[in-house]
């Protein structure tokens, strides 16, 4: 009831807002929101390569500002980046072994003050499935103590990693999240492990946790019981929601919550949870689209003004073809096979009638005509094969073996037209929009704008305007190659969202590369909320800083740990004004792999400059308030 009133109290203040000829937030100071890249300039270097979803940020060192790990997959170790007072960044290297790495965690697990860091590692396409590894922190030295903790004899195929008190017994237990087994494993698919206290853990048997089908999770805690539950999805699989039990068991109440079946809400690549109507509950967005593997399977990107067409396919058996029309000659363009069988070095191009044999190009290799006339009778062997068959008409057509490849690319310029065999592939998904009614989800993904509908990798949650309502960054995978601007969806106040292109976040523009993941940080503690992104297949890491120009108030809430000792992970932070209640949770607000400890947590204030009261209340059930606080400061809580 109290929902249904504050909801109607929204609608009447929107229309006396709208018949008034003002905004519903008096007190709230609208503007275009802006960033520029400042990358370079704070000093953080990374090389161009695959993420596995964003980063993990967490003050690592307790010195009040955000540090950075960041995943590049299997091509670079983890790479830690420390805060500097002067608002850049000091990358620590040698910390972390080189890795097949998927997600990574920070906290403290042993109670002395400072984060600790777990990986998560993949088991080499379940052949080796491996454990994954938990490193100590020394007063900035990461130790790994994978052995000495118990955690090396349960191997898999990591994906996710969370820390999670799930007994309320004051320390971090943790769970892993996998792939699926392929290999005859006598082990769970996913894993519970119980923190002792002493520095060692036990694996726990949780048969409500061990086989859900899910890479990736948010913790969180949707029915506001005070407990974080798991939000469970996949790259292609159903979402999950289980409710924790506080007994390291959890129920599975997806059927509860969704009014529509977990079907619905397949292709979940991130998950975000904000109070978008400021009603004390958590709302979701779900990002949706295809991964690489979806990806690859008669993908196709058509541009125009280039005339260029880029082709992916799935690398197992198969034979597929198309027809073009080309300008003059064709060109071949970064052909690629993602290596699999170690026998297929290179997937050679066959032309014209005769397969005259050539090495696939790695950059640009212009046929002409008469050199690929004609096309073969017969396709028997595994390759490209391309024939002119006359009046600017070309045929392509290309065959592998079984488990040849994970997937092959190829782009084809001075392409005015195509037919293919196949009908291509649409990684267009719309995103999904949910809101917490208490004891259900509605799903009000119908409200979205129509720009989200779109192959989405990521979500970031953030007031970027510090108006006190949250908004949403969207990253999108754009074509196949070439990276498309990323979306902001600005909370007009009554929980809609409108839609820009943010262009000013996105600095890869037209390059060969793809958005992924991110998080929104205040990195150089200005009181507006800037964005560490990170950009897939053959893109950096990015640092956008927020550049927005209103007098829009603001207030940092840094929560310590309580007065039992107990950390910050899942502290929830009430802070109350004249204008109503904003309410976060304290751990990730976004997540895909990795699970970020956002315990300096950021509000907007509009235009007041008092706050009347913030409430922090711990997990163990402490509480800590402050009352009668002024704007534009960090206020501590906790020890």
């Amino acid at each position: 009831m109290l929902i249904q009133k504050r909801r109607m109290s929204l609608v009447m203040s929107a229309v006396v807002a709208s018949l008034m000829g003002c905004s519903q937030n008096s007190t709230e100071q609208h503007s275009k929101i802006e960033f520029k890249d400042v990358t370079q300039s704070v000093g953080l270097v990374t090389e161009n390569n695959w993420k596995y979803g964003g980063p993990a940020v967490a003050d690592m060192n307790n010195d009040g500002r955000y540090d950075f790990l960041l995943t590049n997959h299997n091509s670079t170790p983890a790479q830690l980046f420390i805060a500097n007072e002067d608002n850049t960044y000091t990358e620590i290297k040698g910390q972390f072994p080189m890795a097949d790495l998927h997600g990574l965690t920070a906290g403290d697990y042993d109670l002395d003050g400072d984060n600790d860091v777990i990986l998560s590692v993949g088991g080499g396409s379940g052949l080796k499935p491996q454990p994954q590894r938990l490193f100590r922190n020394d007063n900035g030295n990461f130790v790994e103590v994978t052995k000495e903790a118990g955690v090396a004899e349960l191997g898999a195929r990591g994906r996710a990693v969370r820390w999670i008190d799930l007994d309320s017994d004051g320390d971090l237990d943790f769970l892993q999240i996998n792939a699926p087994k392929v290999v005859n494993e006598d082990m769970p698919r996913n894993i519970l492990f119980k923190n002792n206290g002493d520095g060692t853990f036990d694996y726990h048997h949780s048969p409500s946790f061990e086989e859900v089908d899910a890479e990736r999770l948010l913790l969180s805690d949707f029915d506001n019981d005070g407990y974080l539950d798991v939000i469970a999805f996949d790259g292609h699989g159903i979402t999950t929601l289980l409710k924790n039990n506080n007994d390291f068991s959890f129920t599975d109440v997806t059927s509860k919550w969704l009014t529509k079946d977990a079907e619905n809400y397949k292709y979940v690549i991130a998950v975000a949870h904000l109070d978008m109507d400021q009603d004390g509950d958590l709302d979701y967005y779900l990002a949706r689209g295809k991964l690489h593997y979806g990806l690859a399977n008669n993908s196709i990107s058509y541009t125009k003004e280039t005339k260029r067409l880029d082709l992916r396919d799935e690398g197992n058996e198969s034979e597929d073809g198309m027809l073009l029309t080309v300008d003059g000659d064709l060109s071949l363009i970064n052909f690629y096979h993602w290596p699999r069988a170690k026998d297929l070095e290179y997937m050679p191009v066959f032309l014209g009638k005769d397969k005259t044999s050539i090495k696939p190009p790695e950059d640009t290799f212009v046929v002409a005509k008469e050199t690929a006339k004609g096309f073969p009778d017969e396709i028997t062997e595994t390759g490209w094969y391309v024939g002119y068959l006359g009046d600017g008409k070309w045929k392509v057509r290309w065959k592998l073996g079984v488990k040849q490849a994970w997937g092959i690319r190829a782009s084809f310029g001075g392409v005015t037209e195509y037919d293919t065999e196949f009908t291509p592939n649409n990684s267009d998904l719309p995103d999904v929009l949910l809101r917490n009614d208490g004891t259900h989800f509605t799903d009000i993904s119908d409200t979205l704008p129509k720009l989200t509908n779109h192959n989405n990798w990521g979500v970031a949650v953030g007031d970027f305007d510090n108006d006190s309502d949250d908004d949403l960054f969207v990253y999108r995978f754009g074509k196949l190659k070439e990276r498309l601007p990323d979306l902001l969806l600005v909370n007009d106040g009554t929980g809609k969202f409108e839609a820009s292109l943010a262009t000013s976040a996105t600095s890869g523009v037209g390059k060969d590369q793809h958005g992924d993941m991110g998080i929104a940080i205040d990195y150089n503690q200005d009181g507006k909320l800037d964005l560490l992104n990170g950009d897939d297949d053959n893109g950096p890491w990015y640092m956008y800083q927020n550049i927005t120009e209103n007098n829009n108030h603001y207030a940092f809430v840094h929560v310590g740990y309580s007065v039992k000792g107990v950390d910050p992970y899942g502290a929830k932070i009430e802070v109350t004004t004249q204008q109503g209640k904003q309410h976060k949770t304290v751990g990730s607000l976004n997540a895909s792999h990795s699970q970020s400890l956002l315990n300096i947590a950021h509000f907007g204030l509009g235009n007041l400059d008092k706050i009347d009261k913030v409430k922090v209340t711990w997990r163990d059930g402490t509480t800590e308030t402050k009352s009668n606080l002024s704007a534009d400061n960090t206020y501590k809580f906790g020890k």
